[in-house]
Parts: C-alpha cells; structure tokens; sequence
C-alpha cells in the first residue's frame, strides 16, 4: 500500500496579492503591514518601515536579476507568534528562499531547510525542521547534515508532556533523523541518525545503523528514553504533594519558568523586553497556584521580585530606547554628510579659490558635527573615529591642493576682485538694510581669508618664501577688505542718522496715538496697570532700538514720565468713581436690609422665613448688590453685607422660635407653666392723669400711678378739668367765640 506522510508544514502559505503592493522611488510588498519586502534594485530587502523613500532595511542579499520590477517576485508567507516565514523566490530564479523574521527582535534568518518540513514545536514555543530549530524566543540552532530532502514522519509525545521526538526521514536512502525536543530546557538535544528504531513500552528505544558494505555482525544500540507506553507506570512518590498536581502541569510551569530565564538573560535588543518579562511573571503567577508551596521551592517569591523589578524598569528602558534611536538616527544623518560631501570634493573642480574655501569650511563644519556625537550618550565610538579620520584626511589632502593653487599667480585675482567690487557699492548705499547685507558679505569674505592664512600656517612647507608670499598676498587683500569695512561702517552711521530720525517720529507717533487708544479702553485700575505695562515695555524696546541716538533716548525718557502721570491720574479716577459707587451701592444695601429685618420679625412659620429669603425682589436685589461689590473688588463690604444678611435670617428665626415656645393663643399672653401672663405690646410713655381729685403720674399699659405733690401744680387745680383752653364750667366754647368776634 501507499504510505502517506501526514503534513509538511503546520501552517498554510499566504500568496500576496497586488493590493500589497506600496510603490514609490523604492517599492515594496506589505507583509500585513507589520514588515515590507522587495526583490528591486538588485538586492532582496526586508524593511520594517512603510517608507518607499528609502530601499534601506534590517536585511538583504543580492539577487541574480537586478532589473526585475515588484510583480516578478513570487512571494508567500505565514505568521507564527510575532515569527513572519517568508517564501520568496526573485525573478529568474529557480530555487526559493526561506527567510524567518522575527517581529519583536526585528532580526531576519535565512533557512532554507524550511523547504523540506517545517513543524511548530509544542506549546507555541517555536519550529523544528529537519536540521535545526528556531523559538519565538529568537534562539535558533543548525546541525550539520549531509542528508537532504528529509520529510516529517510523526511526532512522538512523552506521557509526562516533558519531551517530543519528531522522526524526519529519508525516503531514498532510509535514513531517520531523530530530534528531542524537551519543554522545559527548550533545546532539541543532538539528533539521533539510524536506520530502523522501535520503543518498548518501558521506553526502550532500539535502533540500528546500516553500513555501505557487508557486515558479519550489526550493532544495535538501546537508549533509554522518556517515551513510555500509555500502561507503563513507573516508580512514584504518591504522598508528595507535587504528585496531587500532576507532572503535566509542573512541566508547563517549569518551561514558562525557563522562558523567564530566557529573557532575564537576553540582552537589551529589543524595545518590549521587560514588558514581556512581567507579562510571563505575571501569567506564571497567575496560572500555578501551587508556586508558593514548600515543595514548591516557593518560586512564587522570586517570581514576584522579577515582576516588580521588570515593572521599575519598563520606564527607564523607554528612556534608554529613545536615547539610543536619537544617537543612531543622528550618526546616520552626519554618517551620510560625511559621504555626500567627500564625494562632491572627490567630483568637484577647483579652478578658483572659491570652491576650495567652501569645501574646507563645510570640512571644518562637518568635523565639528562628528566630534558633538562623542557627546551623545550610547554612540559608537569606533564609527565615531572612522568618520573624523576620513574627514581629517579629506581636509589635510584639499588643503595641500590648495596651497599648490594658492602658489600661482593668479589665484587671489577672485578676492581682489570681490572686494573691489564691494568698495564700489559703498558710495551707492541708499538704505541701512542694504548697507548690513554688504557688511555681511565683507564678514564672510574676511572669515574665508582667515582660514586661508589659518591652512597655510598649519601647513608644513618645506620653501618657508612660499609660505611667506602666500601670507603676504592675502594680507594685502586683507589691508584693502580693512578699508572697505571702514568706510561701510561710516556710511551706514550716515545712513542710519537719517534713516532713524523719520522712524522715531514715526513710531513715537505710533507710541502717542497707543496711549490715547489705552486711555480711552481703561475702565478699570486693573486695566489701566496692564495697559501701562505695555506702554512701558514698548519705550523700552524703543531705546533698544535707538540706542545710539542720545537725543532720542532723552526724548523717550519725557515720554515714559508723562504716559506715567497720565495712567495714574486715570487710574486714580477710576478709583474715586469705584468707591464712590460701592458706597452707594452699601447704603442701598442697609436699607433694603433694615426695612427686610422689620418685615421678616413679623412672620409666622419658618417656611414663610425660607420663602422670604429665597424669592423676595429686595433680598435678591441685596444679593445683586453683593454681585457688583464683588465685581468692584470691594471684599470687605461684600463680607459685612453677607454676614449681616445671614444674621437676620437666623436671628428671625430664632425669634419665631422663642415665640412659639413662649406665646399662646397669639401675642397676648405668655405662658410659664401653668401660669398665664397679658402681654401689653403698646409702647411706654409717662403722661399725667385726673386720678381722686388729683394729678397723677402714670405709665401708659400699666397699673403704676404716682400723685403729684407740688404747690405750684396744686394752685392750677382750677383748670385740672378744662379740656380746651376756650371753655370752663362758667363759659361755654361758644360764648367765647361770639366775644372775640364782637371785639373784632
């Protein structure tokens, strides 16, 4: 019969699709967006970066075509964890190539034997293939083997879940290739190469090697293996209490154990290293209950310690990473500086002394950018020096050209030609803008000279005259950029007296027209402050700016002293006005107030009390006023006004409170127990009463009369009974009147 081996790869290969495809100055093929692969420009590349700017990347190697486009590769991959396999076969090319990415290390592996078989390792811990073996944890192992086209038979399991034989094959020549995987170290021990194997279930494992020519005797060799039969039941502690648990489970804690191991022990090489320490810390601790016993060695205090000790470096590492891609992005940017511009002096002529200047200066330049990245935390110093070497030498090479060129006699004609020039603009100077940019030029003009001399001093040359005549050609030009300068600096002092006296009219102007603006928009003393702050601060930007003008400094101290007296007159208007209204608005606040007490003594229930206080037109015009108090920045009268609000509120109700304790039947009578008390509410008032014939003193709403003993009342008793003065018991008010008319 047919045998039939079951299948070559775990997983299926992804074909990509031209909805993949990114183009730009450097295409490339989206692999889920998570890496991009090409085959173009002669080379095969893998980039982490979506950037078809750049065909730069983490991996490559040639390819035979280098004019094949985008769509001539054939391209397949899977994913695995954070493991990419990727099946690339470029254009013209018969065999294909297997590359392993890995995600959080972004490191990419070729391994081809992943034609044959590829199969996934037990607990998602990686792949084996027939030579080899690659873990999600970036460790990968080859074996040398002389055999190819090995396929995958069957894997074989340990019943205690520690250990796996995967049993490869070679059809044509019979031979097995045998890989251990175990769990818990997570290694494949050395592979067992033979001819026929068998296990017993004891785990026995008989096997036996074939050899190329005749043999009398065959050895077969019998290894003991962890591969036992289903039956078999070895010798057990059965009171353990690790026994309770379970051998499966233990082995699965102790290779996630490992892996923690694992990761204590790789290297800062990749951003998400210690959250994922405290992801398998936490998950470990999270999973095995039985961490913490005794027999357990109690592994759970330890794990806790590598959680939080991973949990404290997660920030600092961010720190670190951060630090670190800045110092390569910027050896990158100088390394690549360095490179441009040693091929651009390489390329360039220097016919004149021009382009010899500017090569050694943006040498200098550049020299200098390369010594700043010693200062950078994490650099490579060995690149560092690489590069200042190439640049030192670069620039030692051009300086010696440019003494040779500096030697003939025509190779200042450029500089006396330019300051010449420079000397003929001067006259024709018109503005002080104009005037800087020439100063400007002359600067850099003075600045190239000097770094010539510079060279030619540090320079060794064997014919001192030389170095003499050299010097001596570049000071004249110097002597004649000197006269140059000095005549610019005279011109633009011209220039800039003219200029400067219409720009400080104008902008003292600008300044008077500011304050009148200022004045008019101040309607408060809080205002009129920020708007003199500014005023002041333009003054003093203006003396900054006119600084050379003795005249118009004189000028901008007057202006400073009367913006000054005129804000503080506004403001001290503003004030009066302010507290001129806040009184205003306290007056009208104790009226209402007073007039609130009176009416508030009279209610009946304290409901009636909270209604006053919360919907009375008059109680919330003194809340009103407290508002415009406040917005007066009057806190002291606002304080007293509130507080004397509050106190009639809890004084009217306090009052109700008395008299409903101390009242009955109303306000009349008073009640003391069992006592009862008329209350007279009428006000006091001492007149004098006809009382028994005689005047009496007496207290309105009492009981209290006094008699009044005095002769000099005692001799008016006459007129104790007139009510008018017009009528007594002889005369009636009448008669009286009748007489006064008749006299009349």
């Amino acid at each position: 019969h047919e045998v039939k081996y079951p299948p070559q790869h775990d997983f299926e290969w992804r074909r990509t699709t031209r909805d993949q495809h990114h183009y730009g100055a450097h295409p490339h093929v989206s692999i889920e967006d998570r890496i991009f692969v090409e085959t173009v420009g002669g080379d095969l590349t893998i980039k982490v970066e979506d950037n078809t700017d750049s065909g730069q990347g983490i991996y490559s190697e040639p390819v035979d075509d280098p004019d094949q486009t985008l769509d001539d590769a054939e391209i397949a991959y899977a994913v695995v964890g954070h493991v990419i396999l990727l099946r690339i076969r470029p254009y013209k090319e018969t065999v294909d190539r297997y590359i392993v990415y890995n995600e959080k290390l972004q490191q990419a592996r070729r391994i081809d034997s992943l034609r044959d078989a590829c199969i996934l390792l037990p607990d998602d811990h990686g792949l084996i293939f027939p030579n080899g073996y690659y873990l999600q944890t970036g460790e990968a192992k080859t074996f040398d083997s002389q055999f190819q086209g090995l396929v995958f038979e069957r894997r074989i399991a340990s019943p205690n879940g520690e250990d796996t034989l995967f049993v490869f094959y070679q059809p044509e020549s019979g031979v097995y290739v045998l890989l251990g995987y175990n769990v818990i170290a997570q290694q494949v021990e050395t592979p067992i190469i033979c001819h026929g194997f068998t296990l017993f279930p004891g785990g026995e494992m008989l096997l036996f090697k074939g050899q190329d020519e005749p043999q009398r005797h065959h050895a077969v060799q019998i290894w003991q293996t962890p591969y036992v039969g289903p039956d078999f039941v070895p010798a057990q502690t059965t009171d353990s209490y690790l026994y309770k648990i379970g051998n499966r489970d233990i082995v699965r804690g102790m290779a996630e154990c490992h892996e923690i191991l694992t990761l204590i022990d790789k290297e800062d090489t990749y951003s998400g290293l210690y959250v994922d320490l405290v992801k398998e810390a936490t998950d470990v601790l999270d999973s095995y209950f039985w961490l913490d016993h005794a027999d357990a060695a109690n592994l759970a205090e330890p794990l806790g310690h590598i959680r939080d000790a991973a949990k404290a470096a997660v920030e600092e590492f961010d720190k670190v990473t951060r630090v670190r891609a800045h110092t390569d992005a910027e050896t990158k940017r100088v390394s690549a500086a360095v490179r441009d511009l040693l091929n651009q002096v390489g390329r360039g002529r220097f016919d004149s002394i021009d382009p010899f200047v500017k090569s050694l200066a943006s040498l200098r330049t550049l020299r200098g950018e390369i010594i700043s990245l010693r200062d950078l935390r994490y650099v490579e110093t060995a690149t560092v020096d690489g590069l200042e070497q190439e640049v030192a030498e670069a620039a030692d090479r051009l300086s010696h050209r440019c003494v040779d060129f500096l030697l003939q006699p025509k190779s200042l004609h450029g500089y006396e030609h330019k300051v010449a020039a420079h000397q003929g603009e001067i006259p024709a100077l018109s503005k002080v803008a104009d005037a800087r940019k020439l100063d400007e030029q002359i600067a850099a003009s003075a600045g190239e000279l000097e770094m010539l001399i510079e060279i030619v001093s540090n320079l060794k040359i064997d014919d001192a005259t030389q170095r003499t005549t050299i010097i001596d050609n570049i000071s004249a030009i110097f002597s004649q950029l000197n006269t140059a300068r000095a005549a610019l600096k005279r011109r633009t002092q011209e220039l800039a007296s003219q200029e400067g006296s219409a720009e400080f009219a104008s902008q003292l102007k600008l300044l008077g027209q500011s304050v009148v603006n200022y004045l008019d928009v101040c309607d408060s003393p809080e205002k009129c402050e920020e708007y003199l702050t500014k005023l002041l601060v333009q003054i003093e930007e203006l003396e900054g700016k006119f600084a050379e003008f003795d005249e118009f400094i004189i000028q901008l101290a007057e202006k400073r002293e009367e913006v000054a007296s005129a804000f503080e007159s506004r403001r001290m208007q503003l004030v009066e006005q302010r507290n001129k209204r806040a009184g205003a608005l306290a007056q009208a606040a104790d009226r209402i107030l007073k007039g609130g007490k009176t009416r508030v003594e009279a209610l009946e229930s304290l409901s009636d009390i909270h209604g006053y206080f919360a919907s009375d037109l008059m109680i919330e015009k003194v809340r009103d006023i407290i508002g415009q108090l406040g917005s007066l920045g009057d806190s002291v009268k606002v304080d007293d006004i509130q507080s004397r609000l509050k106190t009639i509120r809890e004084d009217a109700a306090r009052q109700l409170k008395d008299r409903q304790d101390l009242y009955e039947g109303g306000e009349n009578v008073i009640r003391f127990g069992k006592h009862r008390f008329s209350v007279n509410t009428q006000p006091l008032d001492l007149t004098t009463v006809l009382r028994e014939d005689r005047l009496h003193l007496h207290l309105t709403g009492t009981d209290f009369y006094e008699p009044i003993v005095s002769d000099v009342v005692d001799s008016t008793r006459n007129v104790w009974d007139m009510e008018v003065v017009s009528e007594n018991r002889d005369v009636y008010r009448a008669e009286y009147l009748a007489y006064q008319m008749y006299r009349t």
